[in-house]
């Protein structure tokens, strides 16, 4: 929903579409809203256009990076109680060509739509509740490995390696100008600095801190025991309500596991690139036990200011979301093995048992 009827065309021919009643009728339920998207576009531009290319993202943004299901969106959610910052909101993702110009239209559509809370988690969902930027991303028509769950093919793993989320060439012109008129339309809008959770961003340290110098970075880990089977129930879930065509593999457990190494590989290379004060880091299992503490310490880190009316809000947040049930998956001994392998460094660095 919300994507431009030219670029969900442009995707749909380039990639292709399955011939099931199912996947026809995908197509057609968003062809509706991608001809208003197109319609919205045009007025927003005229509106806003002259205005928009007169904004630039002069506060370095912040980007919360680190796997999937490693607790990014705890993190999101808890510094965006933080009135100093904002973010992508649902509604901004959903429709990021025109939102300047139709968020007052399409939020009560979106609070009648929506399901309340994300289909792999208890994680609720509002049309302000702050988002991963990687869709509106995919919606602005920019490259992104989030194809692989739209229009999987039985031929390429869902993983392969951190390159295939580095654009370049023509691809990266189209990625960089993408993610600078979202971000640049949040500026306008808010004059703020923007907070952004995206675990996508993860290999993309370097690329992020050439186009925004000056950006933080705070990356978050936890267990592999949860992150690895709760993220691959979370693409199966993705790719079951949003897949056009057939040929989606379930991600196996090495090879999630590898990606969760990859990723923090990545993450180790990149971090040793940036200035002083640009990079900080956290354990889920800390942050869910002291939230105001860890996030004193972050702020301390990059250079934030902790205010008290803050640390209210975030104790404030965690008394609301004390009954929260997270899913429980439970490992064989042979998963365990897969994963002890392959994130020895991992799990040794971190404090982590093998049990």
């Amino acid at each position: 929903m919300g994507i431009r009827f030219s670029t969900l065309m442009k995707l749909v021919f380039r990639n292709g579409l399955g011939l099931k009643p199912l996947y026809i009728l995908r197509l057609f339920v968003l062809i509706p809203t991608s001809l208003l998207s197109e319609i919205f576009t045009f007025v927003e531009k005229l509106k806003y256009g002259k205005k928009i290319k007169q904004t630039t993202t002069e506060i370095p943004p912040v980007f919360i990076i680190g796997h999937w299901r490693s607790g990014t969106t705890f993190l999101h959610q808890l510094i965006f109680l933080d009135n100093q910052f904002t973010s992508p909101t649902v509604i901004q993702t959903v429709i990021p060509d025109h939102f300047l110009f139709s968020s007052k239209y399409w939020v009560p559509v979106l609070r009648k739509a929506m399901p309340q809370k994300r289909p792999m988690d208890e994680v609720e969902m509002k049309p302000l509740d702050p988002m991963e930027d990687e869709w509106a991303l995919l919606r602005l028509g920019a490259p992104t490995p989030m194809l692989k769950i739209f229009f999987p093919s039985p031929e390429i793993r869902f993983y392969t390696s951190t390159d295939e989320f580095m654009p370049s060439g023509k691809s990266l012109i189209k990625w960089r100008k993408s993610i600078l008129m979202l971000l640049n339309k949040i500026t306008f809008l808010t004059h703020k600095r923007i907070i952004l959770k995206n675990p996508y961003h993860t290999p993309r340290i370097l690329l992020l801190a050439s186009i925004f110098p000056g950006a933080k970075f705070i990356h978050i880990v936890r267990h592999p025991y949860k992150i690895v089977p709760s993220a691959i129930n979370m693409w199966n879930i993705v790719a079951g309500e949003n897949a056009f065509r057939e040929g989606w593999k379930e991600p196996t457990t090495e090879e999630t596991a590898r990606e969760v190494n990859d990723f923090w590989i990545s993450v180790n290379e990149n971090k040793m690139s940036l200035p002083e004060g640009s990079f900080s880091e956290v354990r889920y299992e800390a942050l869910e036990k002291d939230p105001v503490g860890e996030i004193k310490r972050i702020y301390t880190e990059l250079g934030f200011i902790f205010s008290s009316e803050y640390g209210k809000s975030i104790l404030r947040f965690m008394e609301e979301k004390k009954n929260y049930r997270k899913n429980v998956f439970n490992l064989a001994a042979e998963q365990k093995d897969l994963i002890n392998k392959v994130l020895d460094g991992y799990m040794k660095c971190y404090g982590y048992d093998q049990y």
